[in-house]
């Protein structure tokens, strides 16, 4: 499973280099991966959530999930802070980049990654769980938290949180999570052959998702990698314990904690790029920090694979 995911990802990266060798600007390639990554999120994921509401009853493990992760990502943007408060005086970092990386070292590619491991580890219930992650902690917490921060260290801090909870409410795939949950309450059959369809196509769109990770991949500039390391190590190593330790705390076990684990050791975000240039912190430094948290995060995951079983 681990070297199918790290296959798809070396294949999107040559396609990258083929670009580029073939002389395709290199905004062209960031324009592709755009649309790309914007059609699975607007008009693929929302059918495939609708089917999990569906189909997988929500239970309790769920809100746990969700707790956990809301405070996952808390709990590292205050390591991080308190982390930066100190760096930044002392190696004299821009308040764009320290902006960037608090984002970076909290904030996972829980929907890109996340999604594709947990679904081929655990099946529909890795996917539930997966969303879980994703749609009750991840996402709000991007549009309000995330967005803070970017607004206090950015250039730009025109956008008032009452927009970013506008812009939650008009994301699909979370309407289609809440039209999975009323047809399953209201219990209105849904045709099987759409909810097979619907299962053929996630499973493509798994791979297509890990390709453009790949593709997404921009060279490291080396001189910066010790001003990124204590977020990286923020992302990869302290925020996985923090899951684990309040999974336990919930009384998580067995794939629930498991999910947990994996999601918190997730990659930096792909949107964590948007957000550099709509807010006006380091887009660099962002580009730099999927970059290097991706690489570190497949080693990562093999240790974490061979500690906790997964």
């Amino acid at each position: 499973m681990f070297i199918e995911i790290l296959l798809l990802i070396l294949i999107g990266i040559f396609f990258r280099i083929l670009f580029v060798v073939v002389g395709i600007a290199s905004d062209k390639i960031e324009k592709f991966r755009d649309r790309a990554t914007n059609l699975v999120f607007y008009y693929i994921i929302p059918f495939i959530c609708f089917k999990t509401t569906y189909t997988m009853p929500f239970s309790l493990n769920n809100i746990k999930i969700a707790i956990v992760a809301n405070l996952t990502i808390i709990s590292c943007i205050t390591i991080s802070w308190l982390l930066y408060k100190k760096l930044a005086q002392l190696k004299n970092i821009s308040s764009e980049v320290v902006g960037t990386l608090l984002m970076c070292s909290a904030f996972g590619n829980v929907l890109y990654i996340g999604l594709p491991i947990l679904t081929k580890l655990y099946g529909q219930e890795g996917m539930s769980y997966a969303f879980s992650y994703d749609f009750l902690a991840s996402t709000p917490l991007t549009w309000t938290l995330a967005v803070a921060i970017c607004m206090k260290y950015g250039k730009a801090r025109g956008i008032r949180l009452k927009d970013s909870l506008i812009t939650i409410i008009k994301i699909p795939p979370i309407w289609g999570l809440i039209t999975g949950f009323i047809f399953r309450e209201l219990n209105i059959t849904v045709p099987l052959e759409l909810i097979n369809g619907i299962n053929s196509i996630s499973s493509y769109v798994i791979s297509f998702m890990l390709l453009i990770v790949g593709i997404s991949f921009q060279a490291v500039t080396p001189e910066k990698f010790t001003v990124s390391l204590p977020a990286i190590l923020v992302k990869i190593v302290i925020s996985p314990l923090f899951a684990l330790l309040y999974g336990n705390i919930a009384g998580l076990s067995g794939i629930p904690l498991n999910v947990c684990i994996i999601e918190a050791s997730m990659p930096s975000m792909l949107l964590s790029m948007i957000f550099a240039s709509v807010f006006g912190v380091d887009m660099r430094t962002a580009v730099e920090m999927i970059f290097l948290t991706t690489i570190f995060s497949m080693v990562s995951l093999i240790v974490y694979f061979w500690l906790f079983q997964f």
